[in-house]
């Protein structure tokens, strides 16, 4: 494909806000425009979707009330036609089902009652307007009724259900369903024909080590494919909560590449937890289940793709030979836009920036050669 691409992407783009915009009102459009969803740059997992403002569950590991989020919830202002336009405003963000992934669940809980319509309300908008892939993350227990109603709406949709622990869970997650109703989740999704992965985050270090072979069979009785891991991040009000949960930090603080004394108020650090990862890889492959290091791979599977790090896991890509320079640098040599190409190393494609938004130039080449962007 050449730069003609890159202009039939935009094209299509305009396309999708002309028909969207016609059918909403001019304070309904304005609203969307000015919504941060029309200009949040993606995270590594796809752009994030929020269904609900704030958590009640008060889970002692998350970090979002450190980043004033307040320990309840309201539904998400925008109607499901205004968030699908804030998204195709976003410079960022590619429609179509080869486009930007889009997860729900980051900073709020998708499925609770008080947001639990707004979540379906977004996943059918998503699905009719742009057809982008779309993952959530839950740790509400769903009925068969809401699966069979996720599954006239998205068939495809990608689940991933949060267990960190199941000796702690009351005293870790207070607010949060049992681990007992979310094993259900699991099993109520598959017998529908998801394709539900158990989402071990985050990994505690001093807790996970002892737990994750009873977590990981209790997840594969029940049905779920496959693993994926997320890394703890912590804060001091993080740490001091976890410490007020009778949980001994001192295998996290070791896992730090900054002394606790110099954290800054509110800012996120991540724990080094590659060691215990791959203890959770060993045993979930020998269960019999994929393991995924990275959420996004879980929602490139359950829409039928694969991606060129899926290699080194064993899965190959349908595509068998990697991007070229041609292909980037044609895809790529714009008015806007212009990059070259170093190379192709351990599924990534291997970039120099010539000219352009270097995160826009990420998520393009990311979505059109199936294949992670490394900077030079």
């Amino acid at each position: 494909m050449n730069s003609g691409g890159f202009y039939k992407l935009e094209e299509l783009k305009k396309q999708l806000q002309e028909k969207i915009r016609s059918s909403l009102t001019i304070d309904e459009a304005e609203e969307a425009s000015l919504d941060p969803h029309s200009k949040r740059p993606p995270r590594p997992c796809g752009l994030t979707v929020h269904t609900g403002i704030g958590c009640p569950f008060k889970c002692a590991y998350c970090y979002i009330y450190d980043m004033g989020f307040k320990p309840g919830t309201t539904e998400y202002p925008l109607t499901g036609k205004q968030l699908v336009y804030a998204l195709t405003l976003n410079k960022y963000f590619i429609p179509g089902p080869n486009g930007t992934f889009i997860a729900l669940g980051s900073v709020t809980e998708p499925f609770h009652p008080l947001t639990k319509e707004k979540a379906f309300e977004y996943i059918e908008a998503i699905n009719k307007y742009l057809g982008n892939p779309v993952q959530f993350s839950t740790k509400m227990f769903l009925t068969d009724r809401d699966v069979a109603r996720l599954k006239a709406i998205d068939p495809f949709i990608s689940p991933l259900i949060s267990i960190s622990t199941i000796t702690k869970d009351k005293l870790l997650e207070p607010g949060a369903p049992s681990v007992d109703k979310r094993l259900k989740t699991i099993e109520t999704l598959r017998s529908h024909g998801f394709t539900p992965f158990l989402f071990l985050r985050p990994i505690i270090p001093g807790v996970t080590e002892t737990e994750y072979r009873d977590i990981i069979d209790a997840a594969s009785q029940h049905g779920a494919v496959g693993v994926v891991t997320g890394t703890l991040r912590i804060t001091r009000g993080i740490l001091e909560k976890l410490e007020e949960c009778g949980v001994d930090t001192t295998a996290i603080l070791r896992r730090l590449d900054k002394p606790l004394r110099k954290f800054e108020n509110s800012v996120q650090y991540s724990v080094r937890t590659e060691d215990i990862k791959k203890e959770i890889a060993k045993y979930a492959l020998k269960k019999g289940l994929l393991f995924l290091p990275y959420a996004c791979m879980a929602n490139i599977l359950s829409h039928g793709h694969k991606c060129w790090r899926m290699k080194a896991l064993g899965i190959e890509p349908r595509v068998k030979e990697p991007p070229e320079i041609i292909g980037v640098e044609e895809y790529l040599n714009t008015a806007e836009l212009k990059v070259k190409y170093l190379g192709f190393e351990n599924g990534c494609i291997k970039v120099k920036v010539v000219k352009g938004d270097r995160r826009l130039i990420e998520e393009l080449l990311k979505y059109r050669f199936k294949s992670c962007v490394k900077f030079c």
